[in-house]
């Protein structure tokens, strides 16, 4: 399998970040540890400001373009994190759903690196 992730984002680095990142568990719960459930709606509120956070500090739409692609490398990694965990533990059907579920965001990272947002997209792949 070939990987389209462009060059300028450091694989070593967010595969650092799925190491330090939360348990299943713990995602589920909000960050401060309050008893905040994760509504749909306090999901998309966090979203949302991150997403106002970001055009603010830099109004190009690329950046909500890098964004995305940051995203879908940690979504990558993480169902492939869960599908080896369902290797590990013997369940080699779903381990497989898992890496296809990998596999469908990798596609839409292909969809994202041939979609220029403007001349100077550099995440555009050559």
């Amino acid at each position: 399998m070939t990987s389209s992730i462009p060059e300028s984002f450091n694989l070593d680095q967010l595969s650092e970040l799925l190491e330090t990142a939360q348990s299943e568990d713990d995602m589920h719960t909000a960050a401060d540890n309050s008893d905040k459930e994760l509504t749909p709606e306090f999901i998309e509120g966090v979203a949302q400001e991150v997403l106002e956070l970001a055009t603010d500090k830099c109004p190009d739409p690329l950046v909500h373009k890098v964004i995305a692609m940051m995203v879908i490398c940690r979504m990558v990694d993480w169902h492939k994190g869960v599908a080896i965990k369902q290797l590990e533990d013997g369940n080699q059907e779903s381990m497989g759903a898992w890496m296809r579920d990998a596999g469908k965001f990798q596609a839409c990272m292909d969809i994202l690196t041939s979609i220029a947002i403007g001349p100077d997209d550099f995440t555009v792949a050559d």
